[in-house]
């Protein structure tokens, strides 16, 4: 990336990355004309704003943030895209591991070529062999622009790579940037001496002219990527002249065609960005159909080319605006994201209650992410054994989290926060599923019967359709809301009663917790839950004692290796809690199992913490689960994937497929309600802004 852009070289580079992407349609025509210029000419706008006016150390690390960095990047995102197309197109899970597997050491390895791969096949990275080539290129010319017969060294060491690319080819394409760092230094040679800002010399231009034309018509073979140069020098002359006219061209756009040129430089900024999804765009996806469409409306070749060409520029146009606006919501995420503080988290253990966001702990959210994933992979049709693993602990682990944040035993103020942070939203799923409901409900129905359905189901709050003494729709997922809401009342209530009278806690805490058994277990599904709510204080009590004991701040043989072991102890059982139909297998102890297995998920979590693109997305997650609820218990409801995703897709169904589908839908709609809320937030914070300001001035 440049400092001082210039705006005639940026219209040059995005001619140059345009004809990057049709050259790799395997077209000839159009390959004798693109690759005689369109690498070379990145290469000499780098040397032209090659500086020195930093140490070598310092120039290097510079240039590995801007090369290498997004070549890695690029790389974990093809292996992710690899396996997600080989999940969604394959059953076979050893093709899966093999396919990962070549493409991991082809990213490793960085060859942009398998023809010299010699002495061992090697699967070709792709487009991006170019950054790898860009940075050795760029520091063999920072080196060697310091001393006085520098061009000397830069020839020969393009020779030396050239010479040995035909005997067996190195890894991270060393040789190819050896021999790029010819147009390299020819492009810092031409900043040297201003020669762009001059006017160019008609015999200058002519005479490139007719190399280039002589170059695309009788040559054609010119490949960087394997230091293949089927003219020998004449290449390199030919990739200059094509370079250099090319530029002129781009300062004529520059200066005479204003719209033009504003498009071009769009693409010409954002060079890097087009290259990496290129690559992964030729990886993972297929264009089968963009040929099949072709043949349909009877198109000849170069017509298809052309409209897939049009595809991918639209594609690439769209991902770079996308990443730009998810760099710069990161940006904001990142100014505002809670650090994990260990003295913070002390500070915070002798209080308890629901935290603010500016007092997040991390690790906790990341629990609640791991489980509410765990949920939708939980309705999934899964084996026995996993779903075991998942309802041992899923749904506890929510009200364990809760008990570690509850702050103060302030009675009204629980409640007030727990309407808005708990209620609201389940009124909102509730009604929405109303009026869903509504329109695709049964025809002779009225439309009136059919809301009212719903809403008396809000009322009760069943996870189950019904109890002995009252009849109830089911609100599927979202009944843990409101087990959620009575139980931390009810916890809140108790503690503040043992301000007075010390009895009461923990012995209250158990025997409503036993009333809450006996009843959901031998008489009836309470409405709301409040019958699992009066469980659950158990857990929500175990979480409070965590915040004031400070227990996770203990060695790991305590918060981990402990409890998992009693977790897998109980497992290998094959029994489990599931709160939602009352089932306890053990009573006791599959409260214990359900304790041990959350206290163990929050420790890895803790563990996950110490990788930051983990704890990003799995923290994101855990922030948002109550929305991430609201939609899967919509998505459960309403979506017949049966009838509109799972019937045109051309694979079978696994488990694991289902869940990857559903949970990407499912994300991705998050992403979406996030957005349209945060969105509102502003616009009303502008509003209060403005109106204040009005009176101000009033």
């Amino acid at each position: 990336m440049m400092n001082e852009r210039v705006r005639y070289f940026d219209i040059a580079k995005g001619i140059a990355i345009l004809c990057i992407i049709a050259g790799h349609m395997g077209n000839g025509i159009i390959n004798n004309f693109v690759f005689t210029f369109h690498v070379p000419i990145f290469f000499l706008i780098s040397g032209y704003f090659l500086k020195n006016n930093t140490s070598l150390k310092e120039f290097a690390l510079k240039k590995y943030k801007q090369l290498i960095r997004p070549y890695m990047i690029t790389c974990v995102c093809v292996i992710v895209g690899v396996t997600l197309k080989d999940i969604i197109q394959t059953n076979s899970l050893e093709y899966l591991v093999s396919d990962v597997k070549t493409w991991f050491i082809a990213s490793l390895y960085g060859s942009g070529t398998i023809e010299y791969t010699s002495p061992f096949y090697m699967r070709q990275i792709g487009a991006i062999w170019f950054l790898l080539a860009s940075f050795v290129a760029v520091i063999i010319v920072r080196y060697c622009m310091d001393y006085r017969y520098g061009c000397i060294a830069v020839c020969i060491l393009a020779y030396v790579g050239y010479k040995t690319g035909t005997m067996v080819w190195m890894p991270l394409s060393i040789q190819a940037g050896m021999t790029a760092a010819i147009f390299v230094y020819f492009g810092w040679v031409l900043k040297k001496y201003e020669f762009f800002k001059r006017s160019a010399p008609p015999v200058l231009v002519g005479t490139s002219a007719v190399i280039w034309l002589f170059g695309v018509l009788f040559c054609g073979e010119f490949y960087i990527v394997r230091n293949h140069f089927g003219s020998g020098l004449f290449d390199i002359i030919v990739a200059a002249a094509g370079s250099y006219l090319v530029i002129l061209l781009s300062k004529g756009i520059d200066s005479k065609v204003k719209s033009l040129a504003g498009i071009l430089e769009f693409y010409g900024k954002n060079t890097l960005l087009i290259l990496c999804m290129h690559e992964i765009e030729l990886t993972v996806v297929s264009w089968d159909w963009a040929w099949k469409l072709g043949e349909k409306l009877q198109l000849q070749s170069y017509q298809t080319i052309g409209m897939i060409l049009i595809f991918k520029v639209l594609l690439f146009t769209v991902g770079i605006y996308v990443i730009h606006f998810c760099k710069d919501q990161y940006a904001r995420f990142k100014i505002n994201l809670p650090k994990y503080d260990k003295t913070n988290e002390k500070k915070q253990s002798t209080m308890v209650g629901i935290s603010a966001h500016n007092s997040r702990i991390e690790y906790w959210d990341m629990a609640k992410g791991i489980a509410i994933m765990l949920m939708i992979l939980g309705h999934a049709p899964v084996p026995d054994y996993l779903r075991t693993i998942i309802f041992s602990f899923h749904m506890p682990l929510f009200m364990v989290v809760n008990g570690y944040f509850v702050k103060n035993y302030n009675i009204k103020r629980t409640f007030k926060r727990s309407v808005k942070t708990l209620l609201v939203p389940y009124a909102a799923v509730c009604i929405l599923s109303a009026v869903i409901y509504t329109f695709i409900g049964a025809d002779d129905v009225s439309a009136g019967t059919l809301f009212m359905l719903k809403i008396k189901a809000m009322l009760g709050g069943m996870s189950k359709l019904s109890t002995r003494f009252l009849s109830f729709d089911s609100v599927w997922v979202v009944w843990f809301v409101c087990c959620l809401f009575l139980a931390r009342n009810i916890y809140v209530m108790l503690m503040k009663l043992s301000e007075k009278y010390h009895v009461i806690c923990p012995w209250g805490i158990l025997a409503l917790s036993f009333a809450g058994y006996v009843i959901g277990k031998y008489y009836a599904f309470m409405p709301w839950s409040l019958d699992v709510a009066l469980v659950s204080l158990i857990f929500i009590g175990v979480g409070n004692w965590m915040r004031k004991e400070s227990f996770f701040e203990k060695s790991y043989c305590y918060t981990l290796i402990i409890p998992a072991a009693v977790w897998i102890y109980f497992l290998r059982m094959g029994i489990s809690i599931e709160l939602a139909t009352r089932s306890y297998p053990l009573g006791i102890f599959s409260i214990i199992e359900a304790i041990a297995g959350s206290v163990a998920v929050i420790s890895i979590a803790k563990l996950l913490n110490k990788s930051r693109g983990v704890t990003i997305m799995l923290s994101w997650i855990g922030r948002h689960s109550m929305i991430i609820l609201g939609v899967h218990c919509l998505e459960l409801m309403y979506f017949n994937w049966e009838q509109w995703v799972y019937a045109y897709l051309p694979f079978t169904l696994n488990w694991f497929r289902i869940f990857v589908i559903k949970g990407s839908v499912i994300l991705l709609v998050t992403g979406v309600v996030v957005l349209l809320r945060n969105s509102i937030v502003f616009v009303k914070n502008k509003i209060k802004a403005g109106r204040t300001e009005q009176k101000q001035l009033g």
